[in-house]
């Protein structure tokens, strides 16, 4: 073999270790598109792992606020529902037969001496239930307590 024929398959020597390294560049850009791709759809999972957490928080954060909102409402129910009956618990002074004609101003004058708003709104108040909550359904023959009336109305 000649000087021709060894520089020949040096080349092709070359050629080889040239191919080689050019697949082994490829290769290695192909692992790296993959190690990039597969990074951008972590990050991309993250981010949409991160919206839902946060998602979920504020339902929470709506859950609770419900929850508060439904505890107050509880709360001021019973306290009102207290007050109504502390309220019916006032001394009864007398019970009044409704006869034809009479409105609760006419009642309110007969035992307060007075048929303001706040006289027969006081008997309406106490008889809530019987008038169901309207001075109009006084009716002849209606039985209504008379309560005591509270310190601030009296004179």
């Amino acid at each position: 073999m000649g000087l021709f024929g060894k520089k020949k398959k040096e080349e092709e020597e070359r050629k080889k270790q040239l191919a080689q390294a050019q697949k082994e560049a490829e290769d290695a850009k192909k692992a790296l598109q993959a190690k990039l791709e597969q990074e951008a759809k972590e990050k991309q999972l993250k981010a949409e792992a991160d919206k839902k957490a946060k998602e979920l928080e504020e339902q929470k954060k709506k859950e609770k606020a419900q929850k508060d909102l439904a505890e107050a409402r509880r709360i001021a129910i019973e306290e009102r529902k207290a007050k109504l009956e502390s309220e019916k618990k006032a001394e009864i002074i007398a019970t009044h037969v409704v006869k034809e004609d009479e409105t609760l101003s006419h009642i309110a004058l007969k035992y307060y001496k007075h048929a303001t708003p706040p006289y027969w709104q006081l008997l309406l108040e106490h008889n809530t239930e019987v008038l169901q909550g309207n001075e109009r359904n006084v009716r002849a023959g209606m039985e209504l307590e008379i309560p005591e009336l509270p310190e601030e109305l009296k004179n």
